[in-house]
């Protein structure tokens, strides 16, 4: 397949910021004639604003489900776990947990070692004289710190073993690092008896199209739809990064391609992995990667309802492989339902030797192929679920692997244009299905065939989300999702959205949201509006947000609207900001990371690596809908 090398940076960013270093990542996107997309309409009728399940100040729980919780600012806020250890596998190898630690609630750390002022790291775990905490701390997940996350001027915090990534700011830290403007540069995950301390970065951005960081262009023409995962992936042996998209327009027009980034050397290689969909351009047709035990990369992407083929490519260091199909005609596809149903998406992990890819197949529910030579070879397995088609589809998926042992979803009725949608949870382990609270809920993935199933209803599982929960003093209905990670400490997190109840199907009101399970219950924190829809066909289709599968404390969303204030933005485009939890998520504290944009800055994704580094990557750009766009790839990278 054809390669290009590629220029890498994007000269004449104007930008003033202050901080310590910051990730960031974008892409972009073009126009073109509305036809069917997965958020396309036709199919089903349009749903009105009616709302299930119950309302209440807190939300409503059933079984480990939903607390409702308001309040988008922290201030000072209590610190949560720190940075988190990688789970190995495509995301990167993971990086070293937190051990606890405390601080004295407005003076000198007495737990492990003090801040010193002006300082340089004390090795070994020793103190360094001098050093104070902010005042006023509260609780986290590691003992208590202090709530305003801020140390002594220029301070630096003490190592007592491994350091992980700053949880205030995206900054490494390392031996003698200062903090900048005050701001704790404090490692989000210290060894034992280290103490973490929490706080956002301070960040001033100026000038037309300012960015925190600096800007790279990965793709120039390129776009992804979120429902496969992983779109990028960071190569930690091979100090590599694996990006995939589809190009919309111009010579490219359809082409489903993989940039590989070289970090040390900061160049693209862009690759053509396949034309065979160039024909039907859709941003649904995008790529999902997982790293082989030998190095190699392999991809898996299928069109949208346009065949029965799952389709995949390996990468052997050189070049991708020739195009090799798997045919879901034996599992009975086409699949009677709304117009033709075909396959979509595709999302592989490991757990052990064995790769399993989630892809809506059967009936438009999930099921699994699974891989036994590392993607050579597919065989069915089973469905995931077996929920009633609800006009367009029976349900959207996000999935989460570790690549070691589990693969974790939230899921969907139906699409929240087609009937009133809640979110729910569940994992994949040891060849059966379980609920968020541990309990078997499919004794068996695999099934004896497609239309026979022990597959459960989506419904069975735990609710995230129940639609007419109120949060924030709003009523929400309508549940889409956006993200899923679950974190070495077996949190789990996920983003979504929701529309106001009464605002109407045309173009509602819909308000991103986060969501975290501490193994008991599911709790809700409202984040920010998500502003008017991308394009006119699809009334739920917004900017999205990304998990840090590294850090707990980070996550960024895409819109419109200050997340801080509510307030429309100074560009109105949607701009990435980036969110800091220093109290498990209950509330958030905002800084901006592009501004003053003259174009849209959509649908940021963050791949695992470690924690010391992060990719932040995102469309830039003109969305008209998912099958014309004018978008770039673009993003930031933070490492030593």
């Amino acid at each position: 397949m054809r390669s290009e090398k590629l220029f890498s940076l994007i000269p004449g960013i104007m930008l003033v910021f202050v901080l310590s270093p910051l990730f960031v990542g974008c892409s972009q996107s073009t126009p073109s004639p509305t036809t069917r997309n997965d958020a396309a309409a036709s199919g089903g009728t349009t749903s009105g604003g009616s709302s299930g399940g119950a309302g209440g100040a807190g939300g409503s729980s059933s079984s480990g489900g939903i607390t409702g919780s308001g309040g988008t600012t922290a201030s000072g806020g209590a610190s949560g776990s720190g940075g988190v250890a990688g789970s190995g596998g495509n995301r990167g190898t993971g990086g070293t947990t937190a051990s606890g630690g405390s601080s004295a609630s407005g003076g000198t750390t007495t737990a492990g070692g003090t801040t010193g002022a002006g300082g340089t790291k004390a090795t070994g775990g020793t103190t360094s004289a001098g050093g104070t905490t902010a005042s006023g701390g509260s609780s986290g997940v590691g003992g208590t710190t202090a709530a305003g996350g801020t140390t002594g001027a220029g301070g630096t915090n003490a190592s007592g073993g491994t350091t992980g990534k700053d949880a205030g700011s995206d900054a490494p830290t390392g031996t003698g690092g200062a903090a900048t403007g005050g701001t704790a540069a404090t490692g989000g995950t210290t060894g034992a008896g280290g103490t973490t301390t929490c706080a956002p970065p301070t960040v001033t951005l100026s000038g037309s199209n300012a960015v925190a960081g600096t800007l790279i262009q990965f793709n120039d023409n390129g776009g992804w739809c979120w429902y496969q995962d992983e779109r990028a992936v960071v190569d930690t042996k091979a100090n590599k990064l694996l990006i995939g998209s589809v190009a919309s327009g111009g010579s490219r027009n359809g082409y489903i391609e993989a940039v590989i980034y070289d970090i040390a050397a900061k160049t693209n290689t862009r690759y053509t992995v396949s034309t065979a969909l160039a024909s039907v351009v859709d941003d649904h047709n995008a790529p999902a990667f997982v790293i082989r035990p030998d190095g190699k990369y392999f991809a898996m992407y299928s069109s949208h309802r346009q065949d029965c083929y799952s389709r995949f490519s390996i990468f052997d260091g050189t070049k991708w492989s020739a195009e090799a199909k798997y045919d879901w005609t034996p599992q009975g596809c086409p699949w009677t339902g709304a117009s033709t149903d075909m396959i979509t998406y595709s999302n592989p992990w490991y757990m052990g030797t064995t790769i399993y890819s989630a892809v809506r197949s059967v009936d438009t529910d999930p099921s699994f192929l699974t891989s036994t030579n590392d993607g050579a070879s597919w065989t069915w397995l089973g469905r995931l679920t077996s929920s009633p088609q609800v006009g367009y589809v029976a349900g959207y998926f996000k999935y989460w692997g570790n690549n070691t042992d589990r693969i974790d979803f939230v899921g969907t009725e139906a699409h929240p244009r087609d009937a009133d949608t809640s979110l729910y949870h569940g994992y994949v382990k040891g060849g059966q299905v379980f609920n968020s609270m541990d309990t078997v809920e499919e004794a068996s993935l695999k099934d004896t065939s497609a239309t026979t199933t022990s597959a459960a209803d989506i419904t069975a599982f735990t609710p995230v989300f129940k639609t007419g929960t109120t949060i924030n003093g709003v009523k929400l209905e309508h549940a889409w999702n956006h993200d899923i990670v679950r974190y070495a400490d077996n949190t789990i997190a996920i983003l979504g959205q929701a529309r106001v109840s009464g605002t109407g199907t045309d173009d509602p009101d819909k308000r991103m949201l986060y969501f975290r399970f501490d193994g008991t219950s599911w709790k809700a924190t409202y984040l920010a509006k998500g502003g008017s829809k991308l394009y006119s066909s699809e009334q739920d289709y917004i900017g999205l947000g990304a998990l840090v599968p590294d850090d707990p404390t980070t996550i960024y969303i895409s819109t419109p609207y200050n997340p801080s204030t509510d307030a429309m933005g100074t560009s109105g485009k949607h701009e990435i900001w980036r969110g800091t939890t220093c109290d498990n998520g209950k509330s958030f504290q905002w800084t901006p990371v592009t501004a003053n944009s003259t174009k849209d800055n959509i649908r940021p994704i963050v791949p695992k690596w470690d924690s010391s580094h992060t990719a932040l990557l995102w469309m830039q750009g003109t969305y008209t809908s998912a099958q014309t766009y004018s978008e770039a790839i673009v993003g930031t990278i933070s490492a030593p």
